[in-house]
């Protein structure tokens, strides 16, 4: 019996998705991602000086001329939360140019690679012209999912996608729904390496499903390393992972893919060693932050450190710090993470075990190492978003079963009792980011009286955005809890099959 998942889960589930996100994208204004006035400008440069769109200023080489509805989309609301995206009806009408130093061509703090993509969907229209590069990498993202589900073994499958699901609640969401560069750093790595461990284990490489994997493997790659420079070091984290979970013994006998894998963490490791944003900020090798390095700020960090994990899962405000989430979302988050990580660990390999550690140990140790090498404190500087991958590749190595093509045991009634709070949260985030932008802080979250001050580009009834998300978001994450519980053994003859067959 086939090892994969049925027709109706592989391309139903990565639709549903794409509904979700595109909710997400819709509700929210031109600007609201971090650092979206950065990014947009460089999205709008990345191709070089165009007339109306990025121009050079000679008085200035640091500079240049982009749009002022692009550079300064957010200024009206950004650490406003009582603030709608009401206020940025003037400012989107306005394309006269504006000088910005705040541009990736000039600072190289980015590698290119996700500028340049987004900078295919420019055109006269900004909110359009966002809108579009949202919906692509939604699409994006729910293609990787698909393949996840499609090319993947079901055990495999079922821990990858299941992991994407509970971790990218609610930051994920609104990330990969953004113009931020972190939407390819999380869903990069977040199917890098499962594609990685199925490239290993493939039997030909040479067949359809085999250069499938071969493709998925290699553009996942390219995204996490085209994105972020701290991508680029979980690109060779995940690699070093999927050797251990596949076996070096069995790595070393298909020097093929080995070389494969080795030449994606060679361009990772240039990529990293060659675009160094602290460098830029600080040019002069002193650290960022001013707090003496010390035993006393190790140990005051580490014990902070919980913060910026559940900041991952609701716990810190979205967008520009500015958008609040109900505590509900950070406590369910919080607790489903950790029942993925009791779940997986009952059933523990050596391999296992040893990926785990290493998966584990970054996470830990990549944000004390960088805070204290820089005199920083939890809460400066590094924020949830940069460790989203890496909780994403805990969570998903943990739950992996001893066997690839066999899920881990997930009863029935903990799996809609946890895919229950996963879905309220989903909606419960999705209305707060929504009612943010819509509305405003200063009107209660469920206030029936309040009326939208701020409409999509599209037009769409705020009313009619929030019915289809919902289904979708239920749709995608019970069908999603639905896989991981089915575990469909054949029990006289120890194979997976099909769900639903005899």
């Amino acid at each position: 019996m086939s090892q994969r998942l049925t027709a109706r889960v592989w391309w139903a589930l990565p639709i549903a998705f794409f509904i979700m996100c595109s909710g997400w994208a819709l509700t929210s204004p031109v600007g609201s991602a971090p650092d979206d006035d950065f990014h947009l400008s460089s999205i709008w440069c990345a191709q070089g000086e165009r007339a109306g769109v990025c121009e050079e200023t000679p008085a200035n080489p640091a500079a240049r001329l982009v749009p002022a509805n692009v550079a300064a989309a957010s200024d009206c609301f950004r650490f406003k939360a009582d603030v709608s995206a009401g206020c940025t009806t003037s400012i989107m009408d306005d394309a006269g140019l504006v000088e910005t130093e705040r541009v990736n061509v000039t600072a190289s703090l980015y590698p290119p690679g996700f500028h340049a993509v987004m900078s295919v969907f420019v055109g006269p229209d900004v909110e359009r012209s966002v809108l579009a590069m949202r919906l692509f990498n939604a699409a994006l993202t729910a293609l990787v999912i698909a393949a996840l589900l499609r090319l993947t073994p079901a055990g495999l499958a079922s821990a990858s996608v299941l992991a994407i699901t509970v971790t990218f609640i609610p930051l994920g969401l609104f990330v990969t729904a953004s113009t931020n560069p972190s939407a390819w750093s999380i869903i990069g790595i977040g199917g890098y390496w499962a594609f990685a461990i199925a490239f290993l284990r493939h039997r030909n490489w040479r067949d359809r499903r085999g250069l499938l994997l071969v493709a998925a493997t290699l553009v996942t790659a390219a995204m996490a390393i085209g994105s972020r420079v701290d991508a680029s070091a979980y690109v060779v984290l995940a690699t070093l992972i999927a050797l251990t979970v596949s076996g070096w013994k069995r790595a070393l006998g298909t020097p093929g893919r080995l070389v494969t894998l080795g030449a994606i963490g060679l361009v990772a490791v240039v990529t990293y060693v060659t675009v160094s944003p602290v460098d830029v900020i600080a040019p002069s090798g002193a650290a960022m932050g001013d707090t003496h390095a010390g035993a006393g700020l190790f140990l005051t960090n580490l014990v902070y450190l919980p913060t910026l994990f559940q900041g991952i899962v609701g716990g810190w405000n979205l967008g520009w710090n500015d958008t609040l989430m109900p505590p509900f979302i950070p406590v369910i988050g919080t607790a489903l993470v950790g029942a993925l990580l009791y779940r997986g660990l009952q059933e523990a390999t050596v391999r296992k075990l040893a990926a785990t550690a290493l998966a584990a140990g970054s996470l830990i140790l990549v944000p004390l190492i960088f805070l204290q090498s820089q005199g920083l404190g939890v809460g400066e500087v590094v924020q949830p978003r940069y460790l989203l991958p890496l909780l994403t590749l805990l969570v998903g190595v943990v739950s992996l079963g001893p066997r690839f093509g066999r899920p881990l045991p997930l009863p029935v009634t903990p799996a809609i009792v946890m895919a229950v709070g996963v879905t309220l949260s989903a909606v419960l985030a999705f209305w707060a980011n929504a009612h943010r932008y819509f509305a405003g802080s200063g009107f209660g979250l469920f206030d029936p009286k309040v009326e939208p001050a701020w409409t999509t580009a599209t037009g769409i009834p705020l009313a009619v955005i929030a019915v289809v998300t919902i289904v979708a978001t239920a749709v995608f994450i019970s069908g999603i809890f639905q896989v991981a519980a089915e575990t469909p053994i054949d029990k006289g003859r120890g194979q997976l099959q099909r769900p639903g067959s005899r």
